[in-house]
């Protein structure tokens, strides 16, 4: 995992320290030592001081604010917004979301043309003296949004109101791209089209990212929009309710290319048409029995089984057992 500068998991642990906790204690819970002089930290460190953070103060917003904010909101938001195909529904869904839960944190998105602004207006600085929860909530936004659609959604610039603190330096790392202080208000630059970039997640993929949260958070997922992750789009979230898989010269022309083309791409990508095709069965399977009241019979139709017992081979190759002992083994 990578690495996080020192600034930041103080800032961290010092969210608690402000609200009556012990530092010392709590690294020595979490079985964590620092050294004199470090530098940086793992990022597993610094999920489980977040983590600790979240669940002892109760509050997603990490005491940065003049209210807190009850620990599951992201979640319940983020299960929210899933019902929506594109980048863009996604975000005003989830904007508005947080807009009716909190006067504290108040956001907007503007699209004008090749241009996309998400905005913020913290409400009480001085809860946030060193500007961590801003930095960290514009995190959040914009690596939940790459993890939603496969994407390292690049910045062309972000914006402060406050002066250009003591760890811009670091802050670089965080946003690779051109900062602006002293503005009139918070907000992430991004070229709009990938407003228009669909989501490529499963919900069973979502849970486990909400599980494991913040550590996806902490680097910023792909490096581009790979040929797989186009393909999941196209299928997963086609109107159909049978799954439907086209040829693959099919698939080829409808990303303008050829199917020698593309095979070769996926080749570099470490992947293939038949592989993901698999991938998406088992993730929707596993999303299905998850999420969901169908029964064995409807799952395998709508995955394009041309039988139960197809499925139920097929589900226990991918998993090691069968769909109802997985069911009754992880169901939530």
């Amino acid at each position: 995992m990578a690495k996080v500068d020192i600034h930041y998991f103080n800032q961290a642990l010092d969210c608690a320290v402000r609200k009556g906790f012990d530092g010392d204690k709590i690294l020595s819970s979490l079985g964590i030592t620092l050294m004199p002089n470090q530098l940086r930290v793992d990022g597993e460190q610094m999920t489980r001081l977040v983590q600790y953070v979240w669940a002892n103060l109760n509050d997603e917003f990490l005491g940065c604010t003049k209210h807190p904010c009850k620990t599951g909101i992201f979640p319940f938001m983020a299960h929210h917004v899933f019902h929506y195909k594109n980048l863009d529904k996604m975000l005003e869904q989830g904007i508005s979301f947080y807009n009716l839960v909190t006067d504290d944190v108040q956001m907007r998105l503007v699209r004008a043309g090749d241009l996309a602004e998400l905005e913020f207006i913290f409400s009480h600085v001085e809860h946030d003296p060193k500007h961590f929860f801003l930095e960290f909530w514009l995190i959040i936004w914009h690596r939940f949004s790459s993890w939603l659609i496969d994407v390292k959604i690049p910045l062309t610039q972000v914006c402060f109101t406050h002066a250009k603190p003591s760890h811009s330096q670091e802050a670089k790392l965080l946003f690779a791209c051109r900062h602006s202080f002293n503005r009139p208000v918070v907000k992430l630059c991004f070229h709009a089209k990938y407003l228009d970039f669909p989501c490529v997640r499963t919900r069973k993929e979502l849970t486990r990212f909400l599980r494991d949260s913040p550590a996806d958070l902490i680097t910023i997922p792909g490096s581009g929009q790979s040929y797989k992750a186009q393909i999941r789009a196209m299928l997963i979230h086609d109107e159909n309710n049978i799954l439907y898989c086209p040829s693959f010269e099919t698939l080829a022309n409808s990303l303008n290319m050829s199917a020698q083309t593309l095979r070769r791409r996926l080749k570099v990508e470490g992947t293939s048409y038949p592989m993901i095709k698999d991938e998406i069965r088992r993730d929707l399977a596993i999303d299905y029995l998850q999420m969901s009241n169908r029964n064995i019979n409807d799952i395998s139709n709508a995955l394009g089984f041309s039988e139960p017992r197809s499925f139920t081979r097929a589900f226990k190759q991918w998993t090691g057992v069968s769909p109802s002992k997985y069911n009754r083994i992880n169901k939530p």
